[in-house]
């Protein structure tokens, strides 16, 4: 139990630098934004780039991982919706609190955590894929269902979906299959370039996490929050479990990678959807205390998965 909370100990230390430096205006959090963006924009795309496009692709491209993440993060996304529904939510609530259990805040939080469990190689490829998932699956279909609950036309679904295609690092990830494709080889100046940029990526992630969290605060602990939290906590890695159980060709590394990202808690701008889909207060309050527990259920995960090794 104790080397579990050590393994994951300096990530929590990470967002609580980040977070005491904002708290504290020791750093403006637009300086915290700032490097959040940076990070997003240049240093791990350059990361996942070198992964993906470093390896062959039938390393890279794995269908049953794909097949597997998705299924689970769909099975947690359709059950957060129906209950949130039988609970007397609008459409577009539901859709927005189904969001939160369902799409995991993979490259600030999963990349760092996975990392330090199975090392950089497995987890930036669980990383890659689950970011595949995620840009071209879960959030535009999480997004388009809130729009269509708000009485959005297509336009605006549209709008969501060109900035999802946007993405720095699905844009990335997709210029690294092409290149593993391809089979050509990486000039040693740019291998060695993007060497440098990837180690920056996952403490300064760590750290945007922890000023985002300085600047929310808990409005509202109501049923939303404690539909939301355990959902996403506890439910969407099950889910995952469960689907690579069900796929069965996951190797058990990559299979752990992929639960850990499950395991994450919600993407660091569901406060911003919630502000934009008029649940700020539930969204912010379930970000903050999924950040806060997810030491709790992380770790309780790893030891149980430990004791299973073990015992096996």
């Amino acid at each position: 139990m104790i080397s579990v909370f050590l393994l994951i100990l300096p990530i929590y230390l990470m967002i609580g630098l980040g977070y005491a430096a904002v708290r504290s205006n020791y750093v403006a959090a637009s300086e915290i934004r700032g490097l959040g963006g940076i990070v997003l924009k240049l240093f791990m795309p350059a990361m996942m780039f070198l992964a993906i496009a470093s390896s062959p692709i039938s390393q890279v491209l794995r269908w049953d991982f794909i097949l597997a993440y998705a299924g689970g993060s769909l099975t947690i996304y359709g059950l957060g919706f129906a209950t949130a529904r039988m609970a007397g939510r609008s459409f577009g609530d539901a859709a927005i609190e189904a969001m939160g259990m369902a799409c995991s805040n993979s490259a600030y939080f999963g990349l760092p955590l996975a990392t330090l469990v199975v090392g950089p190689q497995v987890a930036l490829q669980a990383f890659a894929l689950a970011v595949l998932v995620e840009n071209l699956l879960m959030i535009p279909l999480a997004v388009s269902l809130c729009e269509a609950g708000q009485g959005a036309g297509t336009g605006a679904i549209r709008k969501v979906a060109r900035g999802l295609i946007k993405s720095p690092l699905l844009i990335a990830a997709l210029i690294g299959l092409g290149w593993s494709i391809s089979g050509l080889a990486m000039p040693d100046p740019v291998r060695a370039v993007l060497g440098m940029m990837a180690p920056v990526a996952a403490p300064v992630a760590l750290l945007t996490i922890g000023g985002t969290v300085a600047e929310l605060s808990l409005r509202t602990f109501g049923p939303g929050v404690l539909r939301v939290v355990p959902g996403k906590l506890i439910g969407h890695p099950l889910a995952v479990f469960a689907a690579f159980a069900l796929v069965g060709t996951v190797p058990d590394q990559l299979r752990l990678a992929g639960v850990l990202t499950a395991a994450a808690p919600m993407l660091s701008i569901y406060a911003l959807f919630g502000q934009r889909f008029g649940r700020e207060g539930m969204t912010a309050t379930a970000l903050i205390v999924a950040t806060v527990l997810s030491f709790a259920t992380i770790s309780f995960g790893l030891v149980v998965i430990g004791a299973g090794l073990d015992a096996g």
